[in-house]
């Protein structure tokens, strides 16, 4: 699986060397030297050691996590053990409100039966929603209808010894 890189850690207008490229990243120093053999990161032309600005690695970095990325439609969840989108199982599906307006949801894979989630925002989940349909055995408050968690109606039964 290709590692994330975090292009926020680069400083503006800086020239860096391979070596410091590495160790920002924690990578090695080949991994660097790859990506500017390979035609995608260019370095300052006629340097001794290379050095390559951050004008240049920036865009670079950003271009490697964007390349990664494999958006969901609105029907499909992200599959843990597929490493990709997927159409969850039928009436495998939970539902989590939490209370920074956005709901979580979890369910099998169809295809591998393993774990998928989706996260979308809490004005988008109504009863109506194209994912509701692998939730179909959920209680009804879960459905779409839009209680914060903590306003569930389900209690602990205490024992009375």
């Amino acid at each position: 699986m290709a590692k994330k890189y975090n292009s926020r850690l680069i400083r503006d207008d800086y020239s860096y060397y391979v070596e410091q490229v590495a160790e920002l990243f924690g990578i090695d120093e080949a991994t660097v030297r790859r990506w500017m053999k390979d035609g995608g990161l260019e370095r300052i032309p006629n340097t001794r050691p290379h050095l390559i600005h951050s004008s240049k690695l920036r865009p670079f970095i950003e271009k490697l996590g964007t390349a990664r990325k494999k958006p969901c439609a609105s029907h499909e969840m992200f599959c843990m053990r597929c490493q990709s989108p997927r159409t969850p199982a039928h009436a495998t599906g939970a539902v989590t409100i939490l209370a920074n307006r956005s709901v979580r949801l979890k369910a099998a894979c169809s295809v591998c039966g393993g774990a998928m989630c989706r996260a979308i925002r809490q004005s988008e989940w109504t009863k109506n929603h194209p994912l509701a349909v692998c939730l179909s055995d959920a209680s009804e408050e879960h459905k779409g209808v839009e209680p914060l968690h903590r306003e569930c109606s389900f209690q602990m039964e205490e024992n009375h010894d």
